[in-house]
């Protein structure tokens, strides 16, 4: 019987595929990850539980990682929209980290279920080659903070290395959050995002 991870087309006629929710069917693969184990879990387990083809499964997720790994880009839009919005203001000295500690937590908003995040973010910790594809992952955002450094006057360089420490304290403000039973994670991305500087000599005259 199909999973309620999928939803049909009412009526639908005899023989036509069934339209795949990808988040759903992600968080019914994080469901049989917990039930079973992640290294036990095959993708054609999660297509068998999902009622689809394992083809139909490939086409949105190209391995058990990516199943993981999805749901990022809602968070990252939310992240976009904040810095785009404090770059067209123009940001002065004062504001710049105001700036990245908005855009950390504006995706917590946009996450439907931190139960399932925090379901995520757990077997990251648990499996170092879900953590490793972290740098490939995060990659759009750390694009978009840099280029949201430089346009408040932070040199490249500068701004490479802030960047970096930016994705890495707020990634590691996540899976402590993730580790622990606090409901919300804001508190943890603010503390994060206050250990930053940046410093005034950094700036383009």
């Amino acid at each position: 019987m199909p999973s309620d991870a999928l939803k049909t087309a009412v009526p639908r006629a005899a023989g036509r595929p069934v339209t795949i929710d990808p988040d759903d069917v992600a968080a019914l693969a994080l469901r049989l990850f917990a039930e079973r184990g992640y290294e036990q879990t095959s993708m054609e387990d999660i297509a068998r539980a999902a009622g689809i083809g394992r083809k139909s499964l490939y086409r949105y997720f190209s391995s058990k990682a990516e199943l993981v790994w999805g749901g990022m880009e809602p968070v990252v839009e939310a992240s976009r929209r904040v810095l785009d919005s404090a770059r067209t203001a123009g940001a002065a000295d004062g504001d710049v980290l105001a700036g990245l500690r908005e855009a950390a937590i504006a995706g917590v908003t946009v996450l439907p279920d931190l139960a399932v995040t925090r379901g995520r973010l757990r077997l990251i910790a648990e499996h170092p080659e879900l953590a490793s594809r972290s740098y490939e992952s995060l990659a759009p955002q750390r694009e978009r903070t840099r280029a949201y450094l430089m346009s408040a006057g932070v040199r490249e360089d500068v701004a490479g290395y802030l960047c970096a420490a930016l994705i890495g304290a707020t990634f590691e403000a996540w899976m402590q959050w993730a580790a622990g039973t606090d409901p919300d994670p804001v508190p943890y991305l603010v503390a994060a995002v206050g250990v930053l500087r940046v410093p005034g000599s950094t700036r383009a005259g």
